[in-house]
Order: C-alpha cells, then structure tokens, then sequence
C-alpha cells in the first residue's frame, strides 16, 4: 500500500513539474517560439540517451558480475530476461529522442521538447525502482526466478541447494531467508515417489550436508534439516541407491555431530540421526544391509558422544539420556549381529555410567 502512494507522488510529482513548466512557457511567450526549442532538443536528447545509457549499463555490469562471482555462469544465465525490462524502456527513450531530435526545426519543436521532457520524466522512477529491487535481490527472489526458469522440478531442486549451500557459508548469514529456502526446497519434494532422482541432485545435497559438517557453514533450523535429511533418504531408498545412502549415512553422522557442538547431543541424536536413517527405513521396510550399516555408524557416533563425555564436555547424566534414547529406538528393531552389538555397547556404558535401570 505505502508502495503504491509512494509511485502515485512521484507521477502527481511528474505531472505537476510538467504544467509548471508549460505555464512559463506560456506566460513567457516561448510556447509560439518553435527557434527557441532547436538547440535544447538536441542537447537535451543527446543527453537523454546518454544518461539512460549509463543508468542501465553501469548498475547491471556490477549486478553480472557480483551474480557470477557468488553463483556462477548457469545462475547468471537464468537471470538473463531480467535484463529485458530496462533495455526495453531504454529503446521507447533512445525511439521518442531520435523522433523529437528529428522535429527541431519544425512548427512543432515545442510540443517535441515537452514530449521528449515528459518521457523521459515518466520512464525514470520506474527504471530507478527496478535497478534498486535487482540489487537488493534476496534468496526469495533467486528462488522465485529459479522457479520459472527451471527445465524442471528436479533441477530446481539442485539449484536451490546450491543456492542453500552458498547462503548458508556466508559471514552473516539471513537465518530467515535460509528457513524459508529450506521450506521451499521441502515443498518441492512433497511427492518424491513422482520425482526422477538425477546424479546432480544428491550430489548437490552432499555438498549441503559436507558445508555443515565440514566447511562450519550456518546451522539452519533442525527440524527442516530432519525433513530434509529424511525425505532424501526415503528418495534414495526407494530408487535403490544403496551404495550413495550409506556415504549419506556417513554424512549424517557427522551433521549430527556439528549439531552437537552446538546443542545437547540428546536433542539431536533422534532428529539427525535416528530418524532420518532408521526411521525411514522402518516406514520403508529397506534392506537388512541398509538397517546394519545405519547400526554400525549408530554405534561409532556413540562412541564419539561418549569421548566426548570422558573428556568432560557433557555429563554422564546426559550419556545416559542419550543411551536411554537410542536403546529405545532401537527396541522394535529386527535382531541383526549389528544391532545385538549396539545392545551389548549400551549395556556395556549403563553399567559404566550407573545410569539408572531401564523401565
């Protein structure tokens, strides 16, 4: 609303600079004078152009470049038809110029000059406007372009993770703006039974999850994170990517781990780790290798939670709780060798721990 009474000022503005200079004309006998016009038509024509020119060309050299550097040539690509808006309002100036320029040692170089005055008035707040808009663009409006520039669902998918992954290893980075990426990207996958699962997509997702674990990028929000861990997973598992599901069980771990640095590892153990890997699996039925191997890495994050508490960065009262939440998780699952020596560990460190008995 403020917006558009801001654009209506600027017209009424427009409108009346432009009456105001018609009635000095008028009062000033220079409106029946078409000799006086000749020069200042094309000087000011001239100019026109020029400053037209230089408004759009310097402002996008700066945007392409600082798009190119930060996302990349295939990025920049799909932001090419913005470049069409003010190229078009700069051919309905540099045509109106060259006609009027055309008038000036006419009967009608007055009505030229003010019909080149007027157009130029007109077309430059919503030039400015858009230039301004283009150089602020946010990660909504990346997602909103990529959205109608995308060949499909699926590279759109890809592209916003990287897009994801870049804003998440910024210095300061939007916490906002990454949430509603991550809801984006979430809503996009809603029906992964009707997605095709392309190489560039987990690909794209592995970086993700290496600049968490690796690169110390930004922890976005958990319980996103979980969605999208588990819907990634569930995808995986239902194209019959073994092979990639176990390294994304590996990188599980370690996201989960980073997490941990940063919160208690009780309230992280179940969101990234246990369900987005065993959880997908039960609801899946997926293959007893899949079930052992995710067992096997439950035991080595285990293993570093309890390190971690022999070094005396949590407490044997959280070891416990953590213990306490993985045995019951594991409560329904098939008896393999693996997950009767995830039991026998869990026996193993109550007994070192005294934690209290299991009810």
């Amino acid at each position: 609303m403020f917006k558009r009474k801001r654009t209506l000022a600027t017209y009424v503005v427009i409108g009346v600079t432009l009456v105001i200079l018609a009635a000095i004309f008028r009062i000033l006998g220079l409106d029946r004078d078409p000799s006086f016009f000749e020069w200042p038509i094309l000087y000011f024509g001239s100019a026109v152009v020029q400053a037209y020119a230089a408004l759009i060309a310097v402002p996008f050299t700066i945007w392409v470049i600082y798009m190119q550097s930060k996302y990349g040539t295939v990025i920049v690509r799909m932001f090419l038809n913005k470049i069409i808006y003010p190229f078009t309002i700069f051919a309905i100036v540099a045509v109106v110029s060259a006609y009027t320029m055309s008038l000036e040692k006419t009967s009608y170089a007055y009505w030229a000059f003010m019909a080149e005055l007027a157009v130029t008035l007109v077309f430059l707040p919503p030039l400015i406007s858009y230039i301004i808009k283009l150089m602020t663009m946010g990660p909504e409006d990346v997602i909103s372009t990529l959205k109608t520039s995308s060949r499909s669902l699926e590279d759109f998918i890809a592209t916003s993770l990287h897009i994801l992954r870049l804003y998440m290893l910024e210095a300061y980075p939007d916490e906002k703006a990454i949430s509603s990426m991550l809801r984006t990207i979430l809503f996009s996958m809603r029906n992964i039974e009707r997605l095709k699962l392309y190489p560039e997509v987990w690909h794209r997702f592995k970086d993700l999850l290496k600049a968490i674990a690796v690169e110390g990028a930004y922890l976005p929000n958990k319980y996103l994170m979980k969605n999208l861990m588990a819907l990634f997973m569930a995808w995986l598992v239902r194209n019959n990517r073994d092979r990639t599901a176990r390294a994304f069980i590996r990188y599980y771990k370690r996201v989960a781990l980073r997490y941990m640095e940063e919160r208690l590892p009780s309230e992280i153990v179940e969101d990234l780790f246990l369900d987005p890997t065993l959880g997908v699996f039960k609801v899946l039925n997926a293959k007893r290798s899949l079930v052992a191997y995710a067992t096997d890495q439950c035991i080595s994050l285990l293993k570093k939670i309890r390190r971690a508490n022999m070094l005396g960065d949590i407490t044997g009262k959280e070891m416990c709780r953590v213990l306490s939440i993985v045995d019951r998780y594991f409560s329904g699952v098939e008896e393999l060798a693996e997950v009767l020596t995830l039991r026998r560990f869990i026996n193993r460190m109550r007994k070192e721990l005294m934690c209290a008995p299991k009810y």
